[in-house]
């Protein structure tokens, strides 16, 4: 148990990856692509985009304009290389940060199978909060935009859960001051270096969903147009 609190202290700031600033754009739409379709949908529009462009808005098909059935299609074809590029790159990262500590831990504590299969169990929580998020199977991919806009919340609260349930009869056990000038050198050291990679990703990710974000009301807006005209 008091390894448990130790790699909490220590990993904490992983959930998910480490960023104060949040950014300034939320989705408010879930997107699920196949081949053949890219459907973005919540409670007021709904709208399918076909590979060609022909677009169905809230179940009525929409005549398109050549420029903006051209932007669908280019459209489209970014969210599908966008969005799986954007779940490759997350899992990418955690598992990197994840064997950083894994590989400081060991050099300065020691090959300890508990405490690594406490990091192991920490990682796959959050990769399954992840994948809460955003999602390739099967060649399909399923982006939620409730659980991605709460990604950072939930994955602080999960770290804190667990610390809560293991502090009270932990603290006071031996082996946390005798390690405990470790694990807070490696918080230094591993913090310090991993910083610029995580607030660029961050960055990475806020670009990602922005211009996502911006195309998706630009198209809403013309799509209305079309129908109105």
């Amino acid at each position: 148990m008091l390894k448990k609190l130790l790699l909490i202290a220590l990993l904490l700031p992983i959930t998910v990856f480490a960023a104060k600033k949040e950014c300034g754009v939320k989705p408010s739409y879930d997107i699920t692509i196949s081949k053949e379709s890219v459907h973005m949908f919540n409670n007021k529009n709904d709208f399918t985009i076909m590979p060609n462009g022909i677009v169905v808005l809230n179940k009525q098909s929409v005549t398109l304009n050549p420029p903006l059935q051209k932007k669908l299609v280019q459209f489209q074809q970014d969210l599908r290389q966008q969005l799986p590029q954007l779940e490759q790159q997350s899992l990418s990262l955690l598992l990197d940060v994840k064997m950083t500590f894994e590989q400081a831990i060991k050099n300065q504590l020691g090959d300890d199978n508990e405490l690594k299969s406490e990091l192991n169990k920490l990682y796959k929580r959050l990769v399954k909060l992840l994948h809460a998020s955003i999602i390739t199977e099967n060649g399909n991919t399923r982006f939620s935009y409730q659980n991605f806009n709460n990604l950072k919340k939930d994955g602080e609260d999960i770290g804190q859960r667990i610390f809560y349930n293991i502090v009270g009869g932990s603290i006071l056990h031996f082996d946390f001051f005798k390690n405990l000038g470790a694990i807070k050198q490696i918080s230094k050291n591993e913090w310090k270096a991993q910083k610029p990679k995580l607030k660029a990703f961050d960055a990475h990710i806020c670009s990602v969903i922005t211009n996502i974000d911006a195309q998706y009301k630009e198209i809403l807006t013309q799509l209305n147009q079309s129908i109105h005209k």
